[in-house]
């Protein structure tokens, strides 16, 4: 005699113990999934971090390498920063970087002087001069035919003392103070100049209205800074912070010049 009953409790067994194999089975497929996105996101945001720091590095290298006799006349930000900055010292020189464009790099017709700001969270508090030109504009100025990165310039004059530097570290190589001068004799003048890049990825922003905001459009919204580490504008709110607060891959980098005046005689009198 057959028992139809315990044939019945076998077949339900079996079929929750395959019930609960499938479950495991997708489990396991669901966390293997996580986590190879979880590693690809890392990826990503590992290349796009080494992107935006060579694409930030460009114009400071552009500065390092370039002409200076080119550099410093009026025609260039630095060498309109340079003289302007001494009528109405504290501004920041605002360029975008197009490589792409037949413009000088830094001429001052793109440029925008913007004003300091009067507290630690609020934007530039005006333009001394320029216009929209002088910001990047995150639709289109973008610094290679790739369009992923546009990269935001700023020129300051520092005002404030050096402190940590130690002692003969602005003289120039081959510099020889044996005859008892404090600066080298065809030294006439040196000048500081602090240039910082802000480099932006604006495909990964969420609200690239809000992003351009941060970097301002003209006169009727100017935005913040970019250089935050002189020492009336320590820990204000800069572009770069701005823009991560949105979520947008952002590098910023800053680096300093020593420009020196050398009188050299090339002819006896």
């Amino acid at each position: 005699m057959i028992n139809n009953h315990n044939f019945s409790s076998q077949r339900g067994a079996t079929l929750i113990v395959v019930m609960m194999i499938l479950l495991i089975l997708t489990f396991v497929g669901v966390l293997a999934i996580r986590v190879a996105m979880s590693s690809l996101n890392i990826s990503t945001h590992t290349q796009v971090g080494q992107f935006l720091s060579q694409t930030a590095d460009t114009p400071i290298n552009q500065v390092y390498t370039g002409n200076l006799s080119t550099l410093v006349d009026l025609s260039g930000v630095i060498g309109y920063a340079l003289q302007d900055s001494k009528l109405e010292p504290g501004n920041e020189y605002n360029f975008c970087f197009k490589p792409m464009s037949n413009e000088k790099f830094g001429s001052t017709l793109g440029v925008a002087v913007k004003r300091p700001p009067v507290s630690n969270t609020a934007k530039a508090s005006g333009l001394a001069s320029g216009g929209s030109d002088g910001f990047c504009d995150l639709d289109k100025d973008f610094g290679s035919s790739r369009e992923a990165v546009i990269t935001q310039v700023a020129v300051t004059i520092p005002t404030d003392a050096i402190v940590d530097l130690k002692p003969g570290a602005l003289l120039s190589r081959g510099t020889n103070l044996s005859s008892g001068t404090i600066m080298p004799r065809n030294v006439v003048e040196q000048q500081r100049v602090r240039v910082t890049t802000t480099s932006i990825v604006p495909s990964f922003s969420h609200d690239l209205s809000a992003a351009q905001n941060c970097i301002g459009t003209g006169s009727g919204s100017v935005g913040y800074i970019s250089d935050d580490t002189g020492s009336d504008t320590r820990g204000f709110e800069t572009i770069a912070k701005c823009l991560a607060k949105l979520g947008v891959p952002v590098n910023s980098q800053t680096q300093e010049f020593n420009l020196q005046t050398i009188f050299n005689q090339t002819k006896d009198p």
